[in-house]
């Protein structure tokens, strides 16, 4: 599966790129910003594959310039309830505090919204990832109740307020996309 809008592609993770992934999650500039921080080893990275791989778990690299540059993901899906869990990373430098992580959140919450028709996102982001929280409260998320003191904070984004932050970022999009 590949998924391709805002000038860039997601492409669904397969096995020959399991190894990829898990050496950029074991390096310390990405494991610092993850919940889990142990090494993964290529076992646990196999074991973890043959568990997400399927359709409550759709994980994509994300491609910009026909280069391999992060991993984005809607995880933990639950249809009945119109539920899922985003989340994303840039392995590459030259792409952190670029556009293209922007772009790449567009492409998937077209999958997300319009595909899988989910209604409400809950993501989970470590209180020092001042970075991460700004980024998601510009798409609408917002903490949830009684999170205030936690390390790992669970943050929401309804259907509702994604509708009502669109237009910002619609408007966003067109902006990058010009230039």
């Amino acid at each position: 599966m590949e998924l391709s809008k805002y000038g860039v592609t997601l492409k669904r993770l397969t096995e020959d790129k399991i190894e990829l992934v898990r050496q950029w999650r074991n390096n310390p500039k990405i494991q610092q910003y993850m919940e889990y921080r142990e090494y993964i080893t290529e076992e646990m990275q196999k074991n973890w594959f043959q568990k997400i791989n399927n359709d409550n778990n759709y994980y994509f690299i994300i491609v910009y310039n026909n280069k391999e540059i992060g991993l984005i993901n809607i995880k933990n899906i639950d249809y009945e309830k119109g539920t899922g869990e985003p989340g994303i990373f840039i392995w590459d430098d030259e792409y952190i505090n670029s556009d293209v992580t922007i772009r790449a959140s567009c492409c998937q919450g077209d999958f997300i919204w319009n595909t899988l028709k989910l209604n409400e996102l809950h993501i989970h982001v470590l209180k020092s990832n001042k970075r991460a929280i700004q980024y998601n409260k510009f798409f609408g998320y917002e903490l949830t109740k009684n999170q205030e003191n936690k390390e790992n904070q669970e943050y929401i984004l309804t259907r509702e307020n994604m509708l009502k932050n669109y237009k910002k970022t619609e408007r966003l999009i067109k902006t990058i996309i010009k230039n």
